[in-house]
């Protein structure tokens, strides 16, 4: 059994989070200069079958927050957000929440992020660099 994305009481705001994924599955999948429609898919499928079913709150209009991660992909996309700057918002969020990113989150991260990279081809080598910056960044979290 899969474990809950959103345990109650973590004092995390789940939208913003979620935001902020889209953010950084937005930068690895940019890093190399072009982001792939089967990295695209990548994404929307493992927010459908990996966030989504886990995710147990909505907004006020009843949507599952776990799509803001991939609202928050189509708009740093259509506003053509450099790799560095989506990735390093990212790294600052989990700087300033780095008391309520727990080891499942931690990991949850990680499983994203390689399955959009890997998605076109192979996961490059630029991607490479920001995966394991990005594992770094995790790692040092306290």
């Amino acid at each position: 059994m899969k474990k809950q994305i959103n345990p109650p009481l973590t004092g995390l705001n789940y939208k913003q989070f979620y935001k902020e994924l889209g953010r950084l599955l937005y930068a690895i999948s940019s890093s190399d200069g072009k982001v792939r429609k089967q990295e695209v898919e990548a994404l929307r499928e493992f927010v459908l079958k990996e966030l989504a079913p886990f995710e147990p709150s909505s907004d006020s209009s009843g949507m599952n927050k776990a799509f803001y991660t991939q609202f928050e992909f189509d708009d740093v996309l259509k506003k053509q957000i450099s790799a560095t700057e989506a990735f390093l918002d990212f790294s600052n969020y989990i700087k300033i929440n780095a008391k309520h990113i727990d080891e499942h989150l931690k990991t949850s991260i990680i499983n994203a992020v390689e399955k959009v990279a890997s998605a076109y081809k192979k996961t490059n080598k630029k991607e490479n660099e920001m995966i394991n910056k990005l594992k770094q960044e995790i790692a040092s979290l306290r």
